[in-house]
Order: structure tokens, then sequence, then C-alpha cells
């Protein structure tokens, strides 16, 4: 009688363990779903930073682009000035030179 109650005995603490283990088994899980969450939550962040920063990097790269080419519109123009300015004088003293020969 004593070697079924030890029987009994092992079949309950294998049903406790086999209990215990599948308890455990859930919990893994759980624990492997929340991981896989946080993971793709962290993926969706890094994505979406990186997506920020690139498009912050092409905004700067337009603003300075624009400033250079504003600032090289603005010499050009300077220059074309200038050269006006020195074609017109010597316009000028064509005309007056080219009139004091003609014109007494």
């Amino acid at each position: 009688m004593h070697g079924l109650g030890l029987i009994k005995s092992l079949a309950e603490r294998e049903r406790e363990l086999a209990a215990k283990l599948e308890e455990a088994r859930q919990m893994a899980e759980a624990k492997l779903r929340q991981a896989e969450e946080e993971a793709r939550q962290k993926i969706e962040a890094a994505e979406a930073e990186a997506a920020r920063l690139l498009e912050e990097g092409r905004a700067e790269i337009e603003k300075r682009v624009r400033d250079i080419e504003a600032e090289a519109e603005a010499r050009a123009e300077a220059e074309a000035k200038k050269v006006r300015e020195i074609a017109e004088t010597r316009l000028e003293d064509a005309v007056r030179r080219v009139l004091e020969e003609v014109v007494p």
C-alpha cells in the first residue's frame, strides 16, 4: 500500500510540475510578445527620427543653396552695375572725344 501512495504522490508532483512548466511557458511567450512589441515600437521611433533628421538635413541644404544663389546673384548684379558704369564712362569719353574732333 505504501507503494500506491508513493505513486499517487509522484503523479501529483508530476501534475504540479507540468502546471508550473505550462505557466512558465505562457509567461515566457507573454514576455517574448512584449519584447517584440517594444522592439517594434523602438524601430518605428528610430525610423521616424531618421526621417525627421533626413528632412531637416534636406531643408538645411535647400536653405544654404538659396542663400548661396542669392549671394551669387547679388555679386553678379553688383559686377554688372560696375561694368555698365565703366562702359558708360568710356562711351561718354569716346563721344566727347569724337565731338571735340568733329565740332571745333
